[in-house]
């Protein structure tokens, strides 16, 4: 028997739902990608302009450590999840 929520996607027009999709994927993809990529930016300018440049607990710019973050996350996608997991950048 359908439930209250199944009825009520099944009335929901397939534009609408396509265009919901669409919507959900843009965004989310805008997000990674200013998340991803944006403190690295925010990092550069932020040094450039006023000098501070934030290190991490061994001594390596964490700008530099933002940048390569998105690489290291593909790795582990690419690897099945094998490798480690790198939580923080």
């Amino acid at each position: 028997m359908a439930t209250d929520e199944e009825s009520a996607n099944a009335d929901v027009p397939f534009r609408t739902r396509l265009a919901r999709v669409v919507v959900s994927v843009v965004i989310l993809t805008g997000v990674t990608v200013i998340l991803g990529y944006g403190g690295w930016l925010l990092l550069t300018l932020t040094a450039r302009i006023s000098g501070f440049d934030p290190e991490t607990a061994d001594g390596e710019l964490l700008r530099d450590r933002l940048l390569a973050w998105p690489d290291r996350n593909r790795e582990v996608m690419r690897s099945d999840g094998r490798t480690r997991v790198p939580w923080r950048p």
